[in-house]
């Protein structure tokens, strides 16, 4: 996008300073364009593919939009909303429809194996919020729980879920599936066992509205790694190296100023960037939950947004043991990469 510039006070009239003057300060003038930064005319586009509808889990993004982190980088940054029914993270960025998305360890390592050229280059949490949740009057704590009941789980969890149930002896057909959508109430309703969503989101909601709930996170089920692990085609990291880095030091200097301004952030969500109906204290609580899931684990000793190979490992490895690739097929430099979020940190 174009920055615009105020009329120079030196803006005079040809008359006033007469033909030899004009022609020198336009000569000044000119030479004064070739040398101002390429940014200061068009900022460079990136197009950003959500997982979730827009709401506080996604607050960083927007506080760098709201502090001009990504205008002062030379970045239009555009963060497009998903959903239950939106286009799946990876095969936006694997199409070219997005420039960047976020998705996890597990969708990471099954998109390169289906052949989608895509690669992690950092993690917005260092721990993943997502869980199965239930009525703690009738809680699932693992999986052998799961079994006979009917659980509302979106279709991109639900591979993951049935390659832990076929690898601990379960057989997932014994599990009902049904659609998920934005509002817990169904579990609050009684009409399913279990809901998937992010304890931090979700799971806050209901516990807003007094539902006692029990939590089973999907890492503690046996599913590796980090949440808003973020993504971006090779052909991207290998030719827009530079522009990813500059968006990256944007968005760390975002998360760091959600963190900051929790309840902020959470206003800013619910009146200006969010999905309408957001409720605001619910955003708040989630706001202040961030910090248990962002600056932790090896975040804590690098940087806000750090990736590890260790989580990609376990992921590799999990994938052998569902009989999803043969072992040594896809190495861990085939779906993440270090390069990016050291630069963002200037980290040798």
């Amino acid at each position: 996008m174009a920055r615009k510039f105020a009329p120079s006070h030196s803006a005079l009239s040809i008359a006033a300073i007469g033909r030899r003057g004009f022609l020198k300060g336009a000569a000044g003038a000119a030479a004064g364009i070739a040398f101002m930064p390429t940014a200061a005319f068009a900022a460079e586009k990136v197009t950003h593919q959500l997982g979730w509808i827009k709401s506080i889990q996604f607050g960083g993004h927007f506080a760098a939009i709201e502090n001009g982190y990504f205008r002062d980088a030379g970045i239009d940054a555009e963060f497009v909303a998903g959903g239950p029914n939106g286009i799946g993270s990876e095969v936006a960025v694997a199409t070219g429809q997005a420039t960047t998305s976020d998705t996890d360890v597990d969708g990471t390592v099954r998109a390169r194996i289906s052949g989608m050229p895509i690669k992690a280059f950092a993690a917005i949490m260092q721990k993943a919020p997502g869980a199965i949740m239930s009525l703690a009057s009738k809680p699932i704590n693992s999986l052998k729980d799961l079994p006979g009941k009917t659980i509302a789980l979106p279709d991109g969890v639900r591979p993951q879920v049935n390659a832990l149930l076929t690898a601990n002896g379960l057989d997932p057909a014994s599990v009902k599936y049904v659609p998920v959508g934005t509002d817990p109430g169904i579990l609050a309703a009684g009409q399913v066992d279990g809901y998937y969503g992010w304890a931090t989101n979700q799971g806050v909601m209901l516990k807003t509205r007094g539902v006692d709930i029990a939590v089973a996170y999907m890492n503690d089920l046996g599913v590796p790694g980090y949440a808003g692990v973020l993504i971006a085609s090779d052909d991207t990291i290998d030719k827009k190296k530079d522009l990813l880095i500059a968006w990256l030091k944007a968005e760390i200097k975002g998360w760091q100023w959600q963190l900051d301004h929790p309840d902020e952030m959470a206003e800013l969500m619910v009146n200006k960037y969010g999905q309408r109906g957001l409720n605001l204290e619910a955003q708040k609580a989630e706001s202040r939950m961030m910090k248990e899931f962002l600056p932790i684990g090896a975040a804590a000793k690098n940087g806000l947004l750090w990736i590890e190979p260790e989580p990609f490992k376990a992921g590799l490895a999990f994938a052998v043991s569902a009989g999803l690739m043969k072992q040594g097929a896809l190495s861990v430099g085939d779906v993440m990469t270090q390069e990016l979020i050291k630069a963002a940190h200037a980290k040798a």
